[in-house]
């Protein structure tokens, strides 16, 4: 008959010996312990053995020489050999209850038993005795059970006894069967349910041991080994538009305005005081030159604000623009005050009077130093055929000064309120995002600027008046989801090691996950009339192909020992080991469901 040999390692405790016969394909077992077995020299782990091999109908024969193991092996009746290929001997049966006759308490009183001991007396070394009825019974076991295990009792496995001896058992059992009586089941009630009780708790706490209790983390180090990542990319903010395994991604717009307002000091200064005035004589130089086709007529202008400086540096613009014209009557005779030129095209005339005019004229500023007196020479200004003859008293320039806001001074203002109020509104922008996006930083920037100032601009500050500024500005700023980036980066970094299947890219530098290092960002940001672009920078990291699914097929009901040396065999991997729920689980879970599985890189 076919058996089943289960050989017990030193490092195996009692779960691994009972599942391994709860998964014995036939009904004869083979326990063959080594030379030291720990987990054998407990009676309880032997009961264990034969309460499981019961349960599950099968026969579990030890094969060991070992006096220990087999005398609690005769304990519970377990079946022994010295060798697989030896024949199983059967162990002693010493009582009824050897083979279930549970429902007979034999008692004998203790006349009977003194007789006995004075009519019989005993040996030092005195054998158990056996009724002929419980000896039949244990025959019968012992030949099923022999015949189980596919075998004959030999001579020796069952020791004769001599007539004598046999007659007097056989009185003995009679005299035990005269004197049974019904047991007081009573008397034992507390022990038996103290008794289920503690073997509900054991099961209990077995069953939890073995099948709820055990998890397992199996942590694994790779070595990766870290490029770095610098692509160009474009944005666009039509979400249509985007292709992110292209570099193409859709960026998401923020704005926000800030309105705020501060005192100011006005520092500009302005002459509200009057402009001296006057007039100016002028006259038209001698000669004139004419061309054939002006007909001896020509007329001179001086445009309006035309500026006449004074000998001591004060200047005075024309407030209107002023006509001087010469015609014949002004040159008088052709022939005589006439001269044609050698070109042949023009003529000189002398005139026999002059063509004057009166230019009024202002001060360019306030002020009384430009109250000068009537003078007849000293002035010039920028028209070559003109001269100054005289001049009239400037007068009625006079000084005020007053304070003014300038434009330094609204510029300085503005810059002071920009300041404080670009970095809150950058920070009120960042916050619109979540942590699932990472900001373009340079994308942030000024749409527009509305400034006002009371007093505005140039005008004079009263006395006792604390000018005012207002800003209002509105901001904007851009971000790319987090997932896009890593798609792009994870594509491009594929690519490289594209035909490598021993190679896996760990990290793309993009923070995914809580707690991961975020290495992506952008920088050069330039938006050239809605064409944006930018540098996408990062670190990546690439390192050996060690996935979750290839633990679990080397890892899920192996040996702790063994799943560590298995792992640490790829190569690449630079450290591997399991932690366990209890001390007592040795293995790795079959159900995968309880079995973490952590990788992390170096």
């Amino acid at each position: 008959m076919n058996k089943d040999v289960i050989y017990i390692e030193p490092e195996d405790d009692i779960t691994d010996i009972l599942a391994n016969i709860k998964d014995a394909k036939n009904k004869i077992v083979a326990l063959v312990p080594p030379k030291k077995a720990g987990v054998l020299q407990s009676a309880v782990n032997f009961k264990l053995i034969a309460k499981t091999a019961n349960n599950h109908e099968k026969t579990v024969v030890l094969i060991t020489s070992d006096e220990s193991l087999l005398a609690l092996a005769d304990k519970v009746k377990m079946p022994t050999a010295k060798s697989l290929q030896s024949k199983p001997k059967l162990p002693h049966s010493d009582d009824s209850k050897e083979f279930g006759d549970d429902d007979v308490d034999e008692e004998i009183s203790e006349d009977e038993a003194e007789s006995e001991e004075e009519s019989e007396p005993e040996p030092e070394e005195k054998p158990k005795k056996t009724s002929a009825k419980t000896k039949k019974a244990a025959e019968i076991a012992a030949a099923e059970t022999a015949k189980d295990v596919d075998i004959e009792l030999d001579a020796k496995d069952v020791e004769p006894e001599d007539d004598d001896k046999k007659n007097k058992k056989d009185k003995k059992a009679e005299k035990k069967e005269k004197n049974t009586k019904v047991p007081n089941f009573k008397k034992y009630r507390k022990y038996i349910i103290l008794f289920l009780i503690l073997f509900v708790a054991i099961f209990g706490f077995g069953y939890w041991a073995t099948q709820i209790a055990p998890r397992a983390k199996i942590t694994v180090k790779v070595k990766t080994v870290g490029s770095n990542f610098s692509e160009t990319v474009r944005f666009v903010t039509d979400e249509t538009k985007s292709d992110p395994e292209n570099g193409v991604f859709f960026a998401e717009e923020k704005t926000t305005s800030k309105k705020v307002s501060s005192d100011f000091g006005a520092t500009g200064e302005v002459d509200k005081g009057a402009k001296a005035s006057g007039t100016i004589t002028v006259k038209v130089k001698s000669p004139v030159t004419f061309s054939v086709s002006d007909n001896y007529s020509k007329t001179f202008t001086i445009p309006a604000n035309t500026i006449f400086t004074y000998s001591n540096g004060n200047k005075y613009a024309s407030t209107s623009a002023v006509n001087l014209a010469v015609t014949k009557a002004k040159i008088g005779s052709l022939s005589k005050n006439c001269t044609l030129n050698d070109d042949g095209i023009t003529i000189n005339c002398n005139l026999s009077s002059d063509v004057v005019a009166e230019v009024s004229v202002v001060s360019t500023e306030n002020g009384e130093k430009y109250n000068i007196a009537a003078s007849t020479s000293g002035w010039s200004f920028p028209i070559n055929t003109i001269t100054a003859t005289k001049a009239s008293a400037m007068t009625g320039g006079s000084s005020k000064i007053v304070k003014v806001v300038s434009q330094e001074d609204v510029e300085k203002a503005s810059n002071d309120l920009s300041g404080e109020a670009d970095k809150e509104a950058r920070e009120e922008l960042a916050s619109q995002f979540s942590s699932e996006y990472i900001l373009i930083g340079n994308s942030f920037a000024v749409t527009s600027t509305n400034t006002t100032t009371s007093p505005s601009l140039n005008e004079e500050v009263g006395e006792g008046v604390t000018p005012k500024i207002v800003r209002e500005t509105k901001y904007v700023i851009y971000a790319v989801k987090k997932s896009e980036v890593d798609t792009y980066i994870h594509t491009v970094a594929e690519a490289k090691i594209k035909g490598d299947d021993t190679q896996m890219v760990y990290s793309t530098g993009v923070a995914i996950n809580e707690g991961d290092d975020d290495k992506a960002f952008f920088e050069s940001y330039k938006n050239d009339n809605g064409n944006m672009t930018a540098k996408l920078k990062s670190t990546t990291k690439t390192g050996p192909r060690i996935t979750e699914d290839m633990v679990k097929e080397v890892s899920l009901g192996v040996k702790i020992g063994k799943v560590q040396s298995n792992l640490r065999s790829y190569k690449g991997v630079s450290e591997a080991y399991v932690e366990t729920s209890y001390f007592w689980v040795t293995r790795v879970p079959d159900d995968d469901n309880k079995v973490e599985i952590e990788i992390t890189v170096e």
